[in-house]
């Protein structure tokens, strides 16, 4: 059985006892004052808050059963009261059956309540024990028992209860006559986690001043319209976890008191939703979890106007239609959670305005407009976790004028709204986890607040920026105001420590005719990393704009001295002189897991002036960004003439490079890389000499690329396919060897034939099936003429839906 009903039913006969010794006007004002305290303690979630509502039925039962034992017979209460009393020495304590025969387990966790587990024997061996004890001993009997699939007649024989629960995991069925022999009407009902395919009605009958049942977990398929027929004062019904797929329209009419219904887990749909006309008195509806599929609209459940409690979550709606549930006026909490609900419409709150709590988590929402939460003034809670938002507007918090708690983890909110009104904000509770805040100048207002706001500690700890990446995982309270930044970010340091990894910036040149250029130190230079980008930025008064983004390519296993990191900014980007520019590099540093993070390196704020220098220095264009100049001075550097590669049928390319010297200098190096059609398979490096031999060993046949660079200053590294203008100092030559030119022929003369041989027979199989068809159906000589059909035109408010997302 459910822990929820089982407690509760323990708690009504402890409020039982309780209740003994006082007067018909004490019991009654104790249970109204519970009443009220669970009306004004429900949380959010729906189990506490119909376990809550339970509570409130049975205190209410359970005082009106004491008064009736207490108005038959005051010396009986007295006597076998469950308290002892210090006023009193001659009360009686409680104590737990003592019951020991074979087979049987039995325990007490609360006064007046015995639970016990056995075999199909248990019921007699429990039956004649509790027959022989003290009048009121136990008022609840909570049985779980193996082997029985069928509940026998005369059920525990003059044994006095309140309550009574039997699980047996195999009950199919319950005899008519099982409740008739007991010494007092049950006032509550449980036969769940059974086998129990039909209400059980003959056997229920003789239950007249049944106020709870519960039928959950048991494999009920319908309800016909007689199944409740004698349950007059039902106040709690549990159909949860059933196959419940249809519904009698006149089966709830035999139950006119029922307070509360719990149908979660079964089969209904839209239609089935009819049956519940009628349940005029009905204050807590749960239908999570079945199939109720669509828009929820104004019909989608009959009037009841005193329903609180609305649990609609865990199915298939789409969106909330203008006016919906407007037959429900009192409702003050609605659940419509784990649906597919992409659109509010406006207005769609329109007859909820008793709504203080308001559930819409694990949906598709996308935006909120303020004319959809109009009406909801008393609304203290609202829950949009898991949804789809992209900011947190005013359009959201301020028609709630009541709001309170206001939840929004796991959105893709990257901003709040300027027009978001901080300081009219009455927020206890509010909740931005999992969010891609973009921590900049417009956050400045909405971090002040929260700074300064009464919130507790993780709330405000759950506000975490995602960009700028020099901000990234930062909480925003505890972000500099300085460091909220318009523009695209950049930190104010020289120096940022990445993946153990830094960037220094030790040489800065300026010339009119080639550009800036730029020398880093990479300090632990020991780690690979590979260039990502250049990012520039302008200081203008006290913000910096971004003016240029460029991706940069560089590979330190590639390089001569990897912790030298020279770049080039070409003059045609037109920086102007006399300006501020800040220039900040990033590289991609692998970490475990196939990783990578990000590594920044930013300059100081430079004024851009041209730096007066003996000798201009030069980088190659492979080390740095694309647009990078490289233009050497033409009278001093040595040159590539020629290159020759042939191919030897043992498998071996023989490359021959040729080289001209105009000037001696001792740092000239010569490198031929060779390519396959994939990766590098050989690369050497040399010092010049006038002429330069190789063989490199190859699979034959195949496609293969040689390239032969020069450089007196730096290493030449080239990916196969970048190539460089200055063809005297690198040249590629392209070798083909004729066998594998006869395979990739061969294998394109096979691909052609098969893509004929399929649209051939595609062809056929068409034109036989058309025949078929003619064949088949003859053509009708006659006309038929149909009128125009003609489509009714509705002005409806239209809406758009973004799809975009960050979220995956």
């Amino acid at each position: 059985m459910p822990k929820p009903f089982r407690d509760l039913l323990v708690l009504a006969l402890i409020m039982t006892t309780s209740c003994l010794n006082v007067t018909e006007d004490d019991t009654t004002t104790t249970s109204t004052e519970t009443f009220s305290s669970a009306m004004k303690s429900s949380t959010l979630d729906t189990t506490t808050t119909t376990t809550r509502t339970m509570t409130t039925t049975i205190a209410t039962v359970a005082s009106t059963s004491s008064t009736t034992v207490i108005a038959q017979d005051d010396s009986v209460s007295k006597n076998h009261s469950n308290v002892s009393s210090p006023s009193s020495p001659d009360v009686a304590v409680w104590e737990c059956p003592n019951i020991t025969k074979p087979g049987v387990e039995c325990s007490c966790d609360f006064p007046h309540t015995l639970r016990c587990t056995g075999d199909r024997t248990a019921l007699q061996a429990i039956s004649e024990h509790l027959k022989c004890s003290r009048p009121d001993t136990i008022s609840l009997l909570d049985l779980t028992v193996t082997g029985i699939s069928v509940l026998p007649a005369r059920f525990l024989e003059d044994v006095a209860l309140h309550g009574l629960v039997v699980s047996t995991g195999e009950l199919k069925r319950v005899h008519e006559n099982a409740f008739t022999a007991l010494a007092r009407p049950l006032q509550a009902l449980g036969l769940p986690n059974n086998l129990l395919d039909s209400v059980p009605t003959a056997a229920l009958s003789h239950l007249v001043g049944l106020d709870r049942l519960d039928l959950s977990h048991n494999k009920l398929k319908t309800l016909e319209a007689d199944s409740f027929t004698g349950l007059l004062s039902l106040t709690y019904l549990d159909l949860c976890d059933n196959l419940l797929s249809q519904l009698s329209p006149q089966v709830f009419l035999a139950l006119p008191e029922l307070r509360s219904l719990r149908m979660r887990g079964n089969r209904l749909s839209v239609s089935a939703l009819s049956a519940l006309r009628g349940l005029i008195r009905l204050e807590e509806l749960d239908l999570s979890n079945n199939l109720l599929l669509g828009p929820m609209g104004p019909n989608l459940l009959p009037q009841m106007p005193r329903l609180h409690f609305l649990t609609v979550s865990e199915n298939g709606l789409i969106n909330v239609q203008q006016g919906a549930l407007m037959g429900l006026r009192n409702l003050t909490y609605l659940s419509l959670s784990h649906n597919q609900i992409d659109v509010l419409e406006d207005h769609s709150f329109k007859y909820l305005s008793t709504l203080t709590r308001l559930n819409l988590a694990n949906n598709r929402i996308v935006a909120v407009s303020s004319a959809s939460l109009a009406h909801l003034e008393k609304l203290t809670t609202l829950d949009l976790t898991h949804n789809f938002l992209r900011s947190l507007t005013a359009d959201l918090v301020v028609p709630l004028t009541s709001l309170q708690d206001l939840r929004l983890d796991d959105n893709d909110i990257t901003m709040v709204a300027n027009d978001v009104p901080t300081s009219k904000l009455r927020l206890k509770r509010l909740s931005l986890a999992d969010n891609p805040l973009n921590c900049d100048c417009t956050l400045l207002e909405f971090a002040n607040w929260l700074t300064n706001s009464s919130l507790l500690e993780e709330d405000k700890s759950s506000a975490v920026c995602a960009t700028p990446p020099a901000l990234e995982n930062g909480i925003l309270t505890q972000v500099p105001p300085g460091s909220l930044l318009c523009g695209e970010p950049t930190p104010p340091m020289t120096r940022v420590p990445l993946a153990g990894a830094q960037l220094t910036l030790k040489k800065f040149d300026y010339d009119e005719s080639t550009g800036i250029n730029l020398l880093w130190h990479v300090e632990q230079c020991v780690e690979q990393y590979t260039c990502d980008s250049l990012i520039v930025y302008e200081t203008i008064g006290d913000s910096e704009i971004q003016t240029e983004s460029s991706p940069l390519h560089c590979d330190s296993r590639m390089m001569r001295d990897p912790c030298t990191l020279p770049i080039t900014i070409p003059a045609s980007l037109h920086l102007q002189l006399g300006h501020k520019y800040r220039y900040c590099v990033v590289l991609l540093v692998p970490t475990v897991y196939d990783d990578v993070s990000l590594g920044l390196g930013c300059s100081d704020v430079i004024v851009l002036q041209k730096t007066q220098r003996q000798e201009q220095q030069y980088v190659r264009e492979a080390d740095l960004h694309p647009a990078v100049s490289t233009q050497p001075p033409d009278s001093s550097y040595s040159r590539i003439t020629r290159i020759h590669v042939n191919v030897s049928d043992k498998g071996y390319l023989h490359v021959d490079v040729v080289l001209s010297r105009l000037k001696e200098t001792s740092s000239c190096q010569l490198s031929v890389v060779v390519f396959n059609a994939v990766s590098t398979v050989h690369r050497e490096r040399f010092n010049c000499s006038s002429a330069f031999v190789t063989d490199v060993e190859v699979s034959l046949p195949g496609y293969y690329r040689v390239c032969a660079s020069l450089d007196e200053l730096t290493d030449v590294v080239v990916a196969a396919g970048d190539l460089v203008d200055d063809r005297e100092r690198f040249r590629c030559v392209e070798v083909i060897e004729q066998g594998y030119r006869r395979q990739n022929a061969e294998a394109l003369i096979v691909i052609a034939v098969i893509a004929a041989t399929g649209i051939v027979l595609i062809t056929l199989a068409i034109l036989g099936r058309s025949l078929a068809r003619r064949l088949r159906h003859p053509r009708i000589q006659a006309q038929c003429f149909l009128p125009a059909q003609e489509f009714e035109i509705t002005h409806k408010a239209h809406y758009i839906k973004l799809l975009a997302t960050t979220k995956v």
